[in-house]
């Protein structure tokens, strides 16, 4: 079990709410050469690995691949679970703190943007970024 009380072996990946000081979310827009949800806006996050000591240190090491931003699992919150019918779940990590455009590098996909919830909720987006603009508003400023 992992400290943030989801069991591990469920989990295969982590998502990552990033946001400005204004409560915009920062999400990738995935190139049209991804394996899964090309051309879509997405979290950040991925892959747990086998060295990831927690699923907070998953989301770490990924935003630093991703985005060049140096976090410490600490500065993470857990802001949601999505369970798909396998079981399987995929938690939603929010970086409590605000980054900007000048924070980041952006390494992956094909683009990047700043959104509001109405806006998001209009996008293209996986079905993680949906279910979460939905279910949780208050994580959006809503």
């Amino acid at each position: 079990m992992d400290p943030c009380g989801i069991e591990r072996a469920l989990v295969r990946s982590v998502d990552v709410l990033v946001q400005d000081a204004g409560g915009r979310t920062l999400l990738q827009f995935r190139d049209g050469a991804a394996r899964t949800y090309p051309l879509a806006w997405s979290f950040w996050g991925g892959a747990v690995d086998d060295c990831d000591e927690t699923l907070a240190h998953a989301a770490a090491r990924e935003l630093e691949e991703e985005l060049g931003v140096s976090v410490r699992p600490e500065e993470f919150e857990l802001a949601g679970r999505r369970v798909a019918r396998s079981g399987r779940t995929a938690p939603l990590f929010r970086l409590v703190r605000a980054l900007a455009w000048t924070d980041i590098t952006i390494h992956e996909g094909a683009g990047a943007g700043w959104f509001r919830r109405a806006e998001i909720l209009s996008l293209p987006a996986t079905p993680s970024v949906v279910f979460h603009a939905q279910e949780s508003p208050r994580l959006f400023g809503d």
